[in-house]
């Protein structure tokens, strides 16, 4: 947001936000704030990497990986990328490592997050034959970028700084920085939402054992005028770090095919639905079809398989896995991962949860796509006792100005059922602003629209500052029956002053968003989903799961890979229950529990691990 510092400025743009919504940015990172002690990085010593330096960050949620950086205040994330480059991004914001507004923050331009790398062998390359590096191996350190995201934009003030260091003056150099922008102002200006920045290494004194970089960020907060607005901005998205020799200036995308999007759910309307609703008109509520954008990133037409895999994780039934399907992308061209219908429909033999784990996969063997983690998206498909359009993490908070102003959000019963309690994501708004009493409201539907109160309790009011990134549970203070239909949850509040609820912006559900300021029921402006779920069934306690982080997964290596005919293929993990082997069109050719084995045919292989991790072999 912009820094209000004339006062008058700041009086006539508060009135326009006089009855009616806006969005906020958070204060705080409810991941971070809840996780930080668990996911810090307990490593003390510092690697050391070998060239090609390729850092893809698409299976990481939290701090950046120990085994490429140093420290813990950035951001990883799949979730605050515009059109993100590859999935997975790593923000740089105004949040420390514990997710709260830096301690020494303030409305000018202050450091803030910091990202170092481990250190890496620029002196010497070891690929083939080991040999020197030199100035002349045209060595060129590359990067994507994005600001703003799906966030807030950093100010023309703010910016976002690479670092060399270096070794001989004991310093860090400053190689390259650019000012903050608006994301629009962005897109205007390069054309694409995000830009590959080149970097060539033409020093001597860079050329060293323990090379290292950094990116910094400075930033900035609104001041205290608007304390609502006292909060995380000057947001930087980073992706792709590619570090390699024999590189040109025109050499700004790297070779690999990746996603570029997410999928949250196989439903057509919610992220997380009850079973029991689900099931008494599945094929109603299953999606019908599904595009998931990736990109050729090399200049030849690579012939990519297409893979989907459905388990049901009760064990129950084979997994749905349909036949693989090819096609041939031309050079650095955009396509979709598509089905324009999907003979599919969840089913296992519970009658009150269920869940199912889904998987979507590219793959190729036209070039040597050393990065797996962008060519595979695992989500859960989750079946409990709530309602949910959103994936459970936001990305800003939604607010509603005005006094008695109103907020309905719209769910529908396939079969009657009862409403014993509503789960509410409440973000902080500041220091300086204390919430204030609501009243809980469960609505009828009228021609599309809120209608008659069915039930009401007054004076409740939101959590505490020490219940933050959680969703809070109301329990009513009496079950609702409703028929089959449509019904609106939601609240009046009575003051003028937002209760700030959870916003995610990455799945959108504004045509089931309703507020009123005015005695008129509108539909939302913006795109995203509210984090407020109704529970329904027998319980009034949302079903509890643990998430599970790709990252806190133990690393599975098979190497070498790509291989040659006839060479031992090792697979490194610390468990293997067994694996298969599969050709390029699905055919199964061999199972076994053993750590190694021998292929005496080229082409390309899927290798399936205890049933659920996929990895891609090439053999020449």
């Amino acid at each position: 947001m912009k820094k209000i510092i004339n006062f008058i400025l700041l009086l006539i743009f508060y009135t326009t936000l006089i009855s009616q919504e806006f969005i906020v940015p958070l204060n705080y990172n409810p991941h971070l704030i809840n996780n930080h002690s668990k996911n810090e990085s307990k490593n003390t010593t510092i690697n050391t990497l070998n060239l090609p330096i390729k850092i893809d960050v698409a299976d990481y949620f939290g701090y950046p990986p120990s085994e490429y950086f140093t420290d813990s205040t950035a951001f990883c994330n799949n979730e605050f990328g515009f059109y993100p480059f590859t999935i997975g991004v790593i923000t740089l914001d105004a949040l420390d490592k514990n997710g709260q507004i830096y301690e020494h923050a303030q409305y000018t331009p202050f450091p803030a997050d910091t990202l170092t790398s481990c250190y890496i062998r620029l002196d010497s390359f070891f690929v083939g034959i080991p040999h020197s590096l030199h100035i002349s191996d045209s060595l060129y350190f590359s990067f994507a970028f994005q600001p703003q995201g799906l966030s807030d934009a950093p100010e023309t003030n703010d910016s976002l700084i690479l670092e060399f260091y270096d070794n001989e003056n004991d310093m860090w150099e400053k190689v390259w920085a650019c000012q903050g922008t608006s994301l629009q102002n962005f897109i205007d200006s390069f054309g694409k939402p995000w830009k590959v920045i080149m970097i060539p290494i033409k020093d001597d004194k860079f050329l060293t054992s323990q090379f290292r970089f950094r990116f910094r960020n400075l930033a900035s907060i609104a001041n205290n005028q608007i304390p609502n607005w006292n909060s995380n901005g000057d947001i930087w998205n980073i992706d792709y770090i590619y570090i390699n020799k024999n590189r040109h200036w025109h050499d700004t995308l790297p070779v690999d095919i990746a996603f570029r999007g997410q999928i949250y759910s196989l439903l057509k309307k919610y992220v997380s639905m009850p079973w029991k609703q689900f099931l008494a008109n599945a094929d109603e509520e299953m999606i019908t079809n599904f595009s998931i954008p990736y990109t050729n990133f090399s200049d030849q037409t690579c012939n990519i398989t297409e893979y989907i895999e459905i388990i049901d994780l009760a064990n129950v039934g084979a997994p749905y896995q349909p036949s693989l399907s090819a096609l041939n992308v031309p050079p650095y061209t955009d396509t979709v991962f598509t089905r324009f219908t999907l003979p599919y429909t969840f089913n296992t033999i519970s009658d009150s949860t269920a869940e199912f784990k889904i998987t979507f996969a590219i793959n190729t063997a036209t070039i040597p796509d050393t990065l797996n983690q962008n060519d595979t998206i695992k989500i859960y498909q989750r079946f409990y006792n709530y309602y949910a359009y959103d994936n459970g993490f936001p990305t800003a908070g939604y607010c509603l100005s005005g006094y008695d102003a109103k907020l309905a959000y719209k769910f529908e019963l396939n079969v009657p059922d009862t409403i014993r309690s509503i789960e509410f994501f409440f973000n902080s708004l500041s220091s300086f602003i204390d919430y204030n009493y609501f009243r809980l409201i469960i609505w009828d539907d009228i021609n599309g629209k809120p209608g008659n109160i069915i039930y009401q309790e007054e004076k409740l009011l939101p959590q505490h500052y020490e219940d933050l990134g959680k969703f809070y549970n109301f329990i009513l203070n009496e079950p609702v029956a409703l028929p089959s239909g449509v019904f609106y949850v939601g609240f009046m509040q009575y003051q003028s002053s937002s209760l700030n609820i959870g916003f995610d912006g990455n799945n959108d559900a504004h045509n089931n968003i309703f507020y009123n300021v005015d005695g008129i029921w509108r539909n939302s402006q913006y795109s995203g989903a509210l984090m407020i779920r109704p529970i329904v069934g027998n319980s009034p306690y949302p079903y509890i799961y643990v998430p599970e982080h790709l990252n806190n997964k133990p690393k599975i290596n098979i190497y070498p890979n790509p291989a040659y005919t006839n060479s031992t293929i090792y697979i490194d993990a610390p468990f293997i229950d067994y694996w298969e082997l599969y050709d390029v069109n699905g055919k199964f050719i061999t199972k076994s529990k053993d750590h190694s084995f021998n292929i005496n045919q080229p082409g390309f292989y899927i290798i399936k691990i205890n049933g659920n991790e996929f990895f891609k072999l090439i053999i020449y």
